[in-house]
């Protein structure tokens, strides 16, 4: 008979899972990791992950992620293909410090923003207070995100893959973005933004080699 914990780590297991479909409309089988959790990810410069963004008013673009700068303080990843080209500044373990727009401070956050948290299991969770700046939202906040119980296959252009969902709420417990996260990739393969009433699903990744 086989206990909870086995069920566990076997569901964990089949989900690390990431699958590598890096071709519109490929949907492949998920690949065994011998593993119970997942690491950090090390990005490179060139690194670049190109989404496909639908508003809810139905407007479909394309949005480029890509690093530019890579250190042992953090990376500079340069999102492109909105109206103002963004520049998002990530600390080595993920946590976002601050974004500018069109080369001007957009937002802050002190300390960074906890978006993920290494290693990443199933039902993981954390809440962090920190000052954000904007200069229209100025304050301090305190935010939570949980990882699901379950690994998720989810489908997107790119095709289908199996990942850890990560859902974000703000202070008063209102939903403000869902990532839904794989390892091979390194990034999420789709974004549910609440706030802005967008959805980003991954059309092609694109390692540097």
């Amino acid at each position: 008979m086989r206990g909870r914990g086995s069920d566990r780590r076997r569901a964990v297991v089949l989900g690390l899972l990431s699958v590598l479909a890096f071709a519109p409309g490929c949907a492949t089988e998920p690949s065994i990791q011998e593993a119970e959790s997942v690491p950090r990810p090390e990005w490179k410069v060139g690194d670049r992950w190109v989404f496909r963004r639908t508003s809810l008013a139905g407007t479909v673009g394309v949005v480029t992620h890509q690093v530019t700068e890579a250190s042992g303080e953090g990376y500079t990843m340069r999102v492109a293909g909105l109206a103002q080209e963004i520049a998002r500044y990530w600390t080595v373990d993920l946590h976002v410090s601050r974004q500018t727009a069109g080369g001007v401070q957009s937002s802050s956050f002190q300390p960074a923003a906890m978006y993920f948290v290494w290693p990443l299991t199933l039902g993981k969770e954390w809440t962090q207070e920190f000052e954000y700046r904007d200069g229209r939202n100025d304050g301090r906040y305190a935010n939570s995100w949980r990882v699901g119980t379950a690994v998720e296959a989810v489908d997107v252009v790119a095709g289908r893959f199996y990942a850890l969902r990560v859902d974000h709420w703000g202070s008063r417990r209102e939903r403000l973005d869902t990532y839904w996260y794989v390892p091979r990739v390194r990034y999420w393969v789709k974004l549910e933004n609440y706030l802005g009433g967008y959805t980003e699903e991954l059309v092609e990744f694109r390692p540097e080699s």
